[in-house]
């Protein structure tokens, strides 16, 4: 999954250096612009996608974590033991 999609600010455009200067001279906002959606559901879709996907990466490094420190305990256990 890429790295755009897993942003939480996925709805927002990126802003570019030229957008950050002409934002100087923009009194009334005429440069906003949105990653607008067809519809409410399909903007809920994908902060869901977005949000579960997120969830598993945490989770996912939370279990490789554990298995790295559960094995550093098991190998110095073992070495004590013998």
């Amino acid at each position: 999954m890429s790295d755009i999609f897993l942003n939480s600010s996925a709805l927002f455009s990126s802003p570019s250096f030229l957008k950050g200067v002409s934002r100087v001279v923009d009194l009334f906002g005429y440069l906003d612009s949105y990653n607008y959606k067809k519809s409410e559901k399909e903007a809920d879709l994908e902060a869901l996608k977005r949000d579960w996907s997120i969830i598993g990466i945490d989770i996912d490094d939370s279990i490789k974590k554990y298995a790295e420190e559960e094995g550093a305990t098991t190998t110095t256990t073992s070495s004590i033991a013998r």
